[in-house]
């Protein structure tokens, strides 16, 4: 049986379904509801966590989420709250990439190189905004009912110096077997050496190289060794540039994608592939298949 659960605001109405949780991200559940009518995803965040980290997270996403409005990154519709939690409305999705992958979503998809573009043209768009996500990974990346992939899910974001730069003092974020080279080298830091290392918005261009690789291989990682990430040497891999794009679940290396995914995933980040340059050979390819 179904428990909808209705919040009465100003002028305003969400009704969401605590039995459909349709996720759940670093700060609180996602259920399905409707807002106005509408159809929506209701993320519940339990107030007064008691934890000063949860609590900026919460904060940075709801933050960042207000700033950001591209069609490839999620909508923050509203925001709303009562006596024990505080409620983001965001756009309703009805998969993620993670889901798609696993094969466990069935539903429409955009071309593999339309999909890529527009995962590139929502990072590079955070980015332009001077954020930085440190979270890009295949559960982060959102289907919506007309298959378009959202970038989701802001608790890790941080604002970025005009250069694209941060500190490192708050130390690594998000997943590890998506975590670029320079973001694991920092782990064992002290947080005095933390404070003096800064890095910069690549991070997030190294995680997506490696996004792609797994949504064309359909679960493969450049650095598993031709297989599927293992949470265990896939960042020892990382930080050894131990890397390799046409395994079992690879790539020809005559693939469209092979050099820029390569690129992408430069260990050094002064080498890496910048976005721009990504979405140039992805936009060069899809005219080419037009004019086919």
């Amino acid at each position: 049986m179904d428990f909808i659960v209705n919040l009465f605001f100003p002028k305003k109405s969400v009704d969401y379904n605590k039995n459909d949780v349709l996720g759940t991200g670093i700060s609180g559940q996602v259920f399905s509801g409707t807002f106005n009518g509408e159809k929506v995803a209701v993320k519940r965040i339990l107030k007064n966590v008691g934890n000063n980290l949860d609590e900026a997270a919460q904060k940075k996403e709801e933050d960042t989420m207000k700033i950001l409005d591209h069609q490839n990154v999620l909508k923050l519709i509203d925001v709303q709250n009562d006596d024990n939690f505080k409620y983001l409305i965001l756009e309703f999705c009805v998969g993620t990439l993670f889901d798609y992958v696993k094969g466990d979503y069935k539903g429409e998809m955009p071309s593999e190189i339309n999909g890529m573009i527009q995962m590139a043209s929502g990072l590079l768009y955070i980015h332009s905004n001077r954020f930085v996500h440190r979270d890009i990974k295949p559960g982060n990346v959102l289907i919506s009912p007309k298959f378009i992939l959202k970038i989701s899910d802001f608790g890790f974001s941080r604002g970025v110096t005009g250069s694209g730069s941060f500190s490192m003092s708050s130390g690594p974020k998000g997943t590890r077997v998506y975590y670029s080279p320079e973001f694991l080298s920092t782990e064992k830091k002290t947080k005095k050496e933390k404070e003096q290392i800064r890095v910069n918005v690549s991070i997030d261009i190294f995680s997506l190289g490696c996004l792609f690789f797994n949504y064309l291989t359909m679960g493969g990682h450049p650095f598993a060794n031709g297989g599927p990430p293992n949470e265990v040497l896939t960042p020892t891999n990382i930080q050894n540039d131990e890397k390799i794009l046409n395994g079992t679940m690879g790539l020809q290396e005559n693939h469209y994608a092979y050099a820029m995914i390569d690129g992408m995933t430069e260990k050094d980040p002064s080498n890496r592939w910048k976005l721009e340059q990504a979405l140039e050979t992805l936009n060069d390819e899809a005219k080419r298949i037009r004019t086919e």
